[in-house]
């Protein structure tokens, strides 16, 4: 796993995009941190300024009270949604922000997709590698290089804010900054890995970016199906229970943990685990015979079949809620129409993974 020419093969494939991801992250958090300092400075210099004054002056009782102006200059949170009347930064608002994790996912998919796709990986099956090493040496280098260029361009972005923002008006729960933070990095890597992973199991380029949408997509709209139903089943317990489990379906998401728990960050770090665990094994046991198969192991079939039939069940119960009627859904048609979109997608299903010529067996 440690072997430079492994190392060189791997970062000479994918150099680039590094190159470009770091670009990116340097533009979207150091760049947007150092927006909200001058956001913040300009705001400070305003209630400074000899033109704010006078307009304390005619605003007679409904005055800003010194108090009322330092809460609105207070920086007490690192994301956006919170009350407006205190400064908190805007960086993850922005598109270069999302774009990072289109990047981080084409990441992936240079390292494993496009590979195969471009059949480079015949030459590097039979080099003189462990596929362990091989696998881990892609896992490492994508993990350092996402970590490494969000690390120092969040350090930079961060001491500039710092340097503009007072310590009086800095009132952070570190624990709450520190857990949005890291569960923004395992976000990306996240992301990174899952990417790793559907490359491993899947030998068609095509499926394999249609895979990653809908597991991207897939955890919330699972959520709203579920929150639904519960509602549903139990309409005596309060909506606030059920919008607890939010931030365990939002683990793609930056700031996705919104309420800055331990639980969902656990949940996030067992998820990278299990698919960096399973983008090793079904590595090892690749063969270059299934490119071009939509699934790489034929034993995936039926789970691979159940789950898109439970993806696509749920995408068709979201499409009708949507376009049901004001007072929302009744109980015996959701369950008739998840369950009828369930056996219908398992059907068309059966159809292309044991009829269809597409799939090679």
């Amino acid at each position: 796993m440690f072997n430079k020419h492994l190392w060189l093969k791997e970062w000479r494939g994918v150099r680039w995009i590094v190159v470009v991801l770091m670009l990116l992250f340097l533009y979207a958090q150091t760049g947007g941190l150092y927006s909200d300092a001058e956001t913040w400075q300009t705001r400070y210099d305003y209630y400074q300024s000899d033109g704010f004054q006078k307009e304390q002056q005619a605003a007679g009782d409904a005055k800003m009270s010194p108090n009322d102006v330092k809460t609105t200059l207070t920086f007490r949170y690192l994301t956006t949604g919170f009350p407006g009347d205190v400064f908190s930064t805007q960086y993850t608002m922005s598109q270069p922000y999302f774009t990072l994790s289109i990047l981080v996912v084409i990441l992936g998919l240079a390292m494993v997709g496009w590979e195969r796709y471009t059949r480079k990986d015949h030459f590097a099956l039979a080099a003189p590698f462990k596929r362990s090493s091989m696998i881990g040496t892609k896992l490492l280098l994508g993990f350092l290089a996402i970590t490494v260029a969000y690390g120092v361009s969040l350090w930079l972005g961060l001491m500039r804010l710092f340097q503009v923002i007072p310590s009086e008006f800095i009132d952070l729960d570190m624990q709450k900054v520190y857990l949005g933070l890291l569960g923004n990095l395992g976000a990306f890597l996240l992301l990174f890995v899952v990417t790793i992973f559907v490359g491993t199991v899947m030998g068609e380029l095509l499926s394999m970016v249609i895979a990653l949408l809908i597991i991207m997509i897939m955890p919330r709209y699972v959520y709203v199906v579920w929150w639904t139903f519960m509602q549903l089943l139990h309409p005596d317990i309060g909506s606030e229970k059920f919008s607890n489990w939010t931030s365990y379906t939002n683990v793609f998401l930056v700031f996705g943990n919104s309420e800055f728990e331990y639980g969902p960050f656990i949940w996030q770090m067992i998820l990278l685990i299990l698919f960096g665990v399973g983008s090793v094994f079904f590595y090892k046991r690749y063969s270059i015979e299934n490119n071009g198969k939509v699934l790489a192991f034929s034993y995936l079939r039926i789970p691979s079949a159940i789950l898109v039939s439970f993806g696509g069940a749920v995408l068709i119960t979201n499409f009708w809620m949507g376009g049901g009627s004001v007072d929302g859904p009744a109980l015996t048609g959701l369950f008739i129409i998840s369950i009828g979109s369930f056996i219908g997608c398992l059907i068309i299903c059966y159809m292309v993974l044991y009829r269809n010529a597409w799939v090679r067996r």
